[in-house]
């Protein structure tokens, strides 16, 4: 440390030097004011703090001894590279705190719920256990195998786990449409208009309706630039409302309820967002399969919590599915057994 101090002592810097090095650190300057202003997000009063700052630095190094102007400058150097990096750090600890209060508001505003973790734990386990499964195959030279059983995974899944949207669209197969004053308790199907009781407002565009079915998406880029969208969220929520044909009307406890059409009533885009928004409103012509229970002599249609059923849809969108259905599905039994027999081929 003495020798730096005995170098500097014996420096002997003339006024042309010392005025390089006042600009120089005028340049140096202008990165203190960027990063402070950005990494730190400071409002730098005056503007021209750092320009004036630094060489009054090198100026006062240099009164005290000539050689101390160069120890200012190296400091100022120095420091740019030190307060940059406490800064991106410093920056990056704020961004994520502000990111996480930035969530809760989302979460809170769209009601989001918390994610299921032991699904995911589950998922996760599965994955891993395919690649395991994946690895022992390879090792005794029959990773063919892997073309039958993951097709037989996904019919069995198909089976044993359907989804609620397969539900529905299998009870609506078979249940008779019911009319309001002929409504037996249990499962039901029924077709009508709606009525509001106390509409609800949607969380995005706070519209006024009976039930708002939320989607919405977040733009995201690869390291080629190619933009996609994925949905983030997906939620519905539903009040209380009266279902009524020509022959009476029936109380219906919305709690639950999910939207299995396609319809999309209002939808923007905001900064790296797209919202998608899709109402029940008052006349609205719905199908509607739920669970039939009495309450107080009235009769009340809620959620299935046995079946896990409880949905609206378009009659016009289930009459053109169940027109439809017949051909889809002799296209994808057949389709399922060409697989079969096309892995059959590459086994053999």
């Amino acid at each position: 440390m003495n020798e730096v101090f005995n170098f500097l002592n014996q420096q002997d810097i003339n006024a042309p030097i010392l005025i390089f090095l006042m600009l120089f650190s005028c340049g140096i300057a202008l990165f203190h004011t960027l990063i402070f202003s950005s990494l730190y997000n400071l409002s730098i009063r005056p503007k021209w703090l750092f320009f004036a700052l630094n060489p009054i630095l090198i100026g006062l190094g240099y009164l005290y001894r000539p050689g101390y102007s160069l120890l200012a400058f190296a400091f100022l150097f120095a420091s740019v590279f030190l307060f940059g990096l406490i800064g991106m750090i410093y920056s990056g600890i704020i961004q994520s705190r502000q990111d996480k209060i930035d969530q809760k508001k989302f979460d809170a505003r769209y009601h989001v719920p918390k994610s299921n973790k032991l699904k995911n734990l589950a998922m996760s386990l599965g994955f891993l256990a395919m690649i395991g499964l994946g690895i022992w195959l390879h090792s005794i030279g029959k990773l063919s195998l892997l073309l039958v059983i993951i097709p037989v995974l996904i019919v069995l899944d198909a089976i044993f786990l359907p989804t609620r949207r397969s539900k529905f669209y299998k009870f609506q197969a078979i249940l008779p449409t019911s009319k309001m004053n002929g409504i037996a308790m249990g499962l039901v199907e029924v077709v009508g208009d709606l009525i509001e009781i106390n509409p609800i407002l949607s969380p995005h565009f706070n519209t006024p309706c009976i039930g708002y079915a939320i989607r919405i998406e977040k733009r995201s880029q690869d390291s080629d630039g190619k933009t996609t969208w994925s949905t983030i969220l997906r939620d519905s929520k539903t009040g209380n409302f009266k279902i009524k044909d020509d022959t009476g009307t029936v109380m219906v406890n919305g709690e639950g309820l999910e939207y299995y059409f396609d319809r999309v009533d209002k939808e923007t885009e905001s900064g790296d967002k797209r919202y998608y928004e899709t109402y029940l409103k008052h006349d609205d012509y719905i199908f509607l399969i739920g669970k039939a229970n009495s309450l107080n002599g009235d009769t009340v249609i809620e959620r299935d919590d046995y079946h896990k059923v409880f949905g609206a849809a378009l009659p016009h969108e289930i009459a053109i599915k169940n027109k439809f259905a017949p051909l889809y599905k002799s296209f994808f039994t057949t389709l399922f057994f060409i697989t079969l027999l096309i892995i059959y081929i590459v086994i053999t």
